[in-house]
């Protein structure tokens, strides 16, 4: 594709986005960025053409219908700004988490073609049987059943054709309305735009790339071997791509379909227990866990195990984020303000320079009285979590990506246990967990592994600081060293301050042009038309198409 045609593409999804937003009554999300999108007269003067059955809903529905209908890139990006506490309040939060990726399958053709073409075999040559109907759709691709020669019923998940065209047009346009925000939007750059659509991008085209699925579900697979009550499928490798996935068929009940449960003989409290325990070996053992637990995602065998689908994404906690979420909880029990600080700088959710503020250790004072000498047996990481993130926003603290997605990951399972078990304890169950990583804390391996990590940061210190400071002192003699100064909140008030002075210098200009023309009429210069000089009424003509741009800037700019 050439740049002219890629400009097209570019040019003609931006237009369907921002009729989309319009049609939805949110065309005010241009103003916030700065922009005027092209309107009719019509529009200009009397509003955009809202439905009427749009009009009786409120702006987060509107938001959600608005993304479901642009399609894979933007629900997902609304179920991810749905875990971003600090960026959006919380009726919008409640209703980009019930974002649906409705849409119509594909045909059973274009399945085959996109089969038949990455597994290099005709259909009939790797499936016994395939069933044309597609047991589930979604906008990046459809699940047909299938059988292998081999007897093994599976479950083949095939790439919409054309798909990843249109998500990468999508991450781009998110790119550059991130770079544009952060230069140009008052106090964007505090919630990192263009940080936050690059893990969104990183997520997105994981989705799109099957083979990080079937990695991921490898590795959960490998986790819950030997499991007595969690079940994972099997993925054939032999018959995945990046465009195909091919996996174990496991039947079950949705676990949000409690009657169907209940009328299988399950017990639903134990149930709910064993996907909390689930949760918390992914989590204090593993440290890699599925992150999107809708009830879609979960399924109940009639023998009761958890049947986990759709590895596209996986949440990581590090040996030191694990580590400092347990001194999270240490500290707030010992009302130790100091190593609550110290734990929140090491895992990102404070800076440094941001730790001293009176403000954010009224508050984080006032959220340790709240657990100050409560036992982990009453604590229960979800609300811990929650609360903690509340804290930190209202103080101004920016949360990392990977903590909120825990957070909202923790609020879903939750969401889900509570339905199956109204008297669900998660605390109470993840207090051994707690507990075992707080008591290896006083072994003396623990404690040798602690020292000689810091002997060796110690080590590297030492060897690395004087390079550093023979660098610093080469500059300074050399009169290279400079300080890089950042000024915050002045990018919009200059951008306004030289669209003011362009407009005062082209009426400037437009009024030299007419009282200049309007002396040379006077004159009986020549040549001449009809007895007017013609260098005159080419200043009149001039000033009068430099005019008319200058109103209908004005104009589109919708400040008149």
């Amino acid at each position: 594709m050439g740049l002219l045609d890629t400009g097209y593409v570019y040019a003609r999804r931006y237009r369907e986005i921002s009729n989309v937003l319009l049609k939805h009554g949110l065309g005010y999300f241009f103003e916030r960025f700065g922009i005027r999108p092209f309107r009719s007269l019509r529009e200009r003067l009397f509003g955009p053409s809202i439905k009427e059955q749009l009009l009786v809903l409120s702006e987060a529905e509107r938001l959600r219908l608005a993304l479901e209908e642009l399609g894979p890139t933007f629900i997902k990006f609304g179920q991810i700004l749905s875990t971003r506490h600090d960026l959006l309040p919380e009726e919008h939060i409640k209703e980009l988490s019930k974002l649906q990726d409705r849409v119509p399958p594909f045909s059973y053709q274009d399945a085959k073609k996109v089969i038949e073409k990455e597994l290099q075999k005709n259909l009939d040559e790797v499936f016994i049987s395939f069933d044309p109907e597609p047991i589930a759709a979604a906008s990046i691709g459809q699940v047909h059943r299938a059988r292998l020669y081999e007897g093994d019923d599976v479950a083949v998940k095939v790439m919409r054709p054309g798909i990843e065209k249109i998500v990468e047009t999508d991450l781009f346009i998110l790119m550059n309305l991130a770079k544009f925000a952060e230069k140009h939007i008052k106090g964007s750059r505090f919630f990192n735009p263009v940080g936050f659509i690059e893990e969104f991008s990183r997520v997105m085209r994981q989705e799109i790339y099957y083979i990080h699925e079937a990695q991921n579900a490898d590795r959960f697979y490998s986790n819950f071997a030997g499991s007595t009550t969690v079940r994972i499928p099997k993925v054939y490798w032999k018959y995945t791509t990046k465009r195909v996935l091919t996996q174990e068929f496991l039947e079950g009940i949705k676990i949000s379909h409690i009657p169907q449960i209940e009328a299988s003989g399950l017990d639903r409290k134990k149930v709910s227990t064993d996907l909390a325990n689930a949760y918390l070996k992914m989590i204090f053992e593993d440290g890699f866990y599925h992150a999107d637990p809708h009830p879609g995602n979960i399924l109940v065998s009639l023998e009761g195990k958890i049947i986990f689908l759709d590895f596209g994404m996986a949440g990581y906690i590090d040996p030191l984020l694990r580590k400092n979420l347990v001194n999270l909880m240490i500290a707030t029990m010992r009302s130790d303000i100091d190593l609550l600080i110290e734990s929140l700088e090491e895992i990102g959710l404070v800076s440094e320079a941001g730790s001293e503020g009176p403000e954010i250790r009224v508050n984080l004072e006032d959220f340790i009285n709240t657990y100050y000498d409560v036992s982990t047996k009453f604590i229960d990481p979800t609300d811990f979590l929650r609360d903690l993130t509340d804290v930190l926003i209202r103080s101004g603290g920016r949360i990392p990506t990977n903590i909120m997605l825990l957070s909202k990951t923790l609020m879903m399972r939750d969401e889900i246990n509570r339905r199956l078990d109204p008297e669900h304890n998660f605390a109470e169950l993840t207090e051994p967990y707690v507990k075992k990583m707080i008591e290896e804390r006083g072994t003396v391996s623990y404690i040798m592994n602690e020292t000689e990590k810091s002997l060796s940061d110690f080590a590297h210190l030492m060897r690395i600081f004087p390079k550093k400071a023979i660098n610093i002192l080469k500059k300074t003699e050399r009169g290279r060293l400079g300080l890089e100064l950042e000024h915050r909140g002045l990018e919009t008030a200059i951008e306004e301050l030289d669209i003011i002075s362009n407009r005062l210098s082209f009426s400037l200009i437009i009024a030299a042009l007419i009282v200049g023309s309007s002396l040379i009429t006077q004159t009986r210069m020549s040549p001449s038309l009809w007895g007017v000089p013609l260098l005159g009424i080419f200043g009149y003509l001039l000033a009068g198409i430099i005019g008319m741009g200058l109103v209908i800037s004005i104009l589109r700019s919708g400040k008149w």
